[in-house]
């Protein structure tokens, strides 16, 4: 096992009665039991016992992971999601890592339109090759009307403000809507 893996159990999240304002709140990083008990074997001082239980525990981890009850991702993967997640107002669950760490805050996208139309009044909607969808939010008009294959740079703005340049234009106020 590569020592920089995460391992996020989907279970325990579905288990806990809690709400995710308390689970926000907790600022000690849980590790899934199953994973605990690996990281017990070594403890065992009987070598022949010590890789008895490693073999076992990795079997069982490997099966929950086969088994879609537990999910192991590496820091890049973490990333990639928060970037997929960008423009969304989410709890903040310890489940993308800390967020404690402003470099692992995701700031600005840069993506290309795959269509683009107006729904009134002037006001875009963007759709991206990401899948994502922006919607305008503010008056301020495009000089060049967004087209397929524009290049776009979404910034994060104040509070829940996003910025998006356009083809290099100046920046229009957007909304995620999808």
């Amino acid at each position: 096992m590569k020592s920089r893996k995460v391992i996020i159990p989907l279970i325990a999240f579905a288990a806990l009665g809690t709400s995710s304002s308390a689970i926000a709140k907790d600022d000690s990083p849980k590790r899934a039991p199953i994973f605990e008990e690996l990281v017990a074997c070594r403890a065992i001082a009987d070598s022949d016992a010590r890789l008895s239980c490693y073999d076992k525990k990795v079997n069982e981890i490997d099966i929950a992971q086969k088994n879609n009850e537990l999910i192991v991702a590496d820091k890049a993967d973490i990333k990639e999601a928060r970037k997929g997640l960008f423009g969304f107002s989410l709890p903040k669950l310890k489940l993308f890592g800390s967020g404690d760490n402003d470099e692992d805050d995701i700031k600005e996208i840069e993506t290309v339109v795959t269509s683009a139309h107006q729904i009134g009044y002037g006001t875009w909607v963007l759709s991206m090759e990401d899948g994502s969808q922006w919607q305008q939010t503010g008056t301020r008009k495009l000089v060049l009307s967004p087209k397929v294959g524009s290049k776009v740079r979404i910034k994060k703005g104040a509070v829940t403000n996003y910025w998006a340049n356009i083809d290099g234009q100046r920046a229009i106020s957007v909304k995620r809507t999808q």
